[in-house]
């Protein structure tokens, strides 16, 4: 229980108060003063605060949908005091409550007793009942977020308890507890690599071990002198790595390693990171841009595979992204857009596809495109360019038109006549995670539900009989409806882009080690961003970075330094 009686009357007595900036002419909200605590003591009255800023937009919409709400003002007509807070001009208010975002709303009982603390927006269907209770029971009491659609996504195609406990047993079971690793053979698996970072950044510790145990043997074995990274050990011990070097698994290692550089401050990982890179750039970087597909024995000799695909220059683009991302070599980012800008001049198709190759015996092929669309969001990502958000929609425009089954929701490998002359035609499991994973993340970055309800409709078929009871090992999976009930992580950077401070927060941001991230740069003198759920201020002190989730935003940070508390705290938030 926290008493604050002398604390109230310290805040009171701080810089003054001013008027809400708010409709208020019924006189619905008090100020924030000594009078209107003293009121409540006397009177017997419960104070119930809203912190709220004007540029936090569910501050807004708890103010139209819940504090005007007929039955909430009856409620709290004869039992509470309601004060308004502008929470950017009480800085001294503003600190202490902070870690519930905007808007936060607290009650105190008349003594000053503080009793509930609430975190963001609270709809009147979840606010009465707090309300209600209050007034039976004023103990002091935690709140959970409540439940609901809009406080968290509810998937009617997501997976069962039960299913998702088989999964993760049959992953456990997998575990080698002589040798490390999952499996006998040893896979550089993009899915089961950034799902297990994932797990450890949840703070799973069994699964953080595994996977710095597996991180550490696949650079001690698997990584070859020049750099590049075999797809799979084939022994149990780690003793014998296959000389197969294919593109998917460079972009699987190089964005392992270099997330894991940043999570655990190992300086190993960022030498292998750094290798894998090496190896992209001096070996398979085709000039003109491009990159080659794969690296194999001929003759038992290395050997490059130089033919020019779109699927592999997307997955190096991916690989290169991440790289930067946690490194901020700059050299690496262009060599990404210099990836993508080749295959749009050599690869694309009309509206907004892509082919394999320079000429496509069948096709298009939904690998393609679905690698180019998850490259286009990255480099939109990574560079703060509007022309490759717009680009990765057109390709998302492309698959939705191309690629779906509408009697399942999943996406077929091959959208060519041979393919449809299939009674069956195929969808590939790891492609249609990809898809999935893809056009959810899209979704936020542009507000567009439709693209949303195309990766619900997926993850249907990744939770169908085809997918679960042909498979047991599914950790793709797992990472997309992870994805899919979970938000991204949002920051958003406010500021010019020719300014030095906001490179540099954007840098910051990007370094956060999460692939189920919405970082945003807005430099207003280029118009409004894509999807508008934020109505971010110009902030006095000069470039800021905000961080929200769909319903509160955290205080905006100036220091390139603090953003990735800042957003450690929206995550712990969340989970509360």
């Amino acid at each position: 229980m926290i008493r604050i009686g002398v604390l109230l009357l310290s805040l009171i007595a701080a810089a003054g108060v001013r008027a809400a900036p708010i409709e208020n002419s019924d006189g619905f909200w008090s100020e924030w003063s000594e009078a209107t605590f003293a009121r409540a003591a006397a009177e017997k009255k419960f104070v119930v605060v809203s912190l709220q800023s004007w540029w936090c937009r569910w501050c807004h919409v708890m103010n139209r949908e819940t504090w005007s709400d007929a039955d909430v003002r009856g409620v709290l007509k004869d039992k509470f005091i309601p004060v308004y807070v502008d929470q950017d001009s009480r800085p001294d208010i503003s600190q202490r409550y902070e870690r519930w975002g905007w808007p936060a709303t607290i009650i105190f009982g008349p003594d000053g007793t503080e009793i509930a603390k609430l975190r963001g927006f609270y709809s009147p269907q979840y606010f009465i009942p707090v309300l209600t209770a209050t007034i039976e029971d004023p103990s002091p009491v935690e709140y959970p977020e409540p439940g609901g659609a809009e406080r968290g996504r509810i998937l009617a195609t997501g997976l069962t308890d039960a299913q998702r406990d088989e999964i993760l047993g049959f992953i456990d079971k997998a575990w080698d507890d002589e040798h490390g690793g999952w499996s006998k053979s040893k896979f550089s698996d993009s899915a089961l690599l950034t799902w297990a970072l994932q797990r450890a950044r949840q703070g799973d510790q069994q699964n953080a071990a595994r996977i710095k145990k597996v991180l550490t043997l696949m650079a001690g074995t698997m990584i070859d002198d020049g750099g590049a990274i075999s797809q799979v050990n084939l022994k149990p011990d780690w003793s014998e790595p296959a000389r197969e070097f294919p593109m998917f698994a460079q972009e699987a290692a190089l964005t392992a390693y270099a997330r894991a550089a940043v999570m655990f401050g190992d300086p190993a990982y960022r030498q292998a990171a750094d290798r894998i890179y090496g190896f992209l750039k001096d070996t398979m970087a085709a000039p003109g841009g491009g990159f080659y597909a794969s690296m194999g024995l001929s003759e038992g000799e290395p050997g490059v595979d130089k033919r020019l695909y779109a699927r592999e220059t997307a997955q190096a683009v991916s690989g290169l992204l991440a790289y930067y991302d946690a490194t901020g070599v700059v050299e690496a980012r262009e060599l990404a857009s210099s990836g993508a800008r080749w295959a749009l001049a050599n690869r694309a198709l009309p509206g907004g596809g892509f082919r394999h190759a320079a000429q496509d015996k069948g096709g298009p092929y939904l690998a393609d495109n679905v690698e180019m669309a998850k490259a286009l969001l990255a480099l939109h990502r990574s560079t703060g360019m509007r022309e490759w958000l717009n680009h990765a929609r057109a390709t998302a425009d492309f698959i939705a038109k191309t690629f779906i089954d509408p009697a399942t929701g999943g996406f077929v490998a091959s959208a060519s006549p041979d393919a449809q002359q299939l009674t069956r035609p195929v969808k590939q499991r790891e492609d249609n995670v990809t898809a999935v994973r893809m056009f959810s993340l899209l979704s936020s970055y542009t507000g567009d539900s439709h693209y949303r309800e195309i990766a619900e409709a997926g993850m249907g078929y990744l939770t169908s009989p085809p997918i679960l009871d042909a498979y047991g090992f599914l950790p793709d999976v797992l990472l997309a409806e992870d994805e899919l009930r979970n938000e991204p992580v949002h920051v958003t950077i406010v500021g010019p882009k020719d300014d030095a401070r906001s490179a540099a927060l954007y840098k910051a941001a990007l370094a956060y080690p999460l692939p189920n991230k919405r970082a945003e740069w807005w430099d207003k003198r280029e118009g409004k961003l894509a999807n508008i759920d934020v109505d971010y201020p110009d902030y006095p002190d000069g470039p800021a970075a905000f961080a929200c989730t769909s319903t509160f935003c955290s205080y905006p940070v100036t220091e390139p330094g603090e953003i990735a508390g800042q957003l450690d705290g929206l995550k712990r938030a969340r989970k509360k």
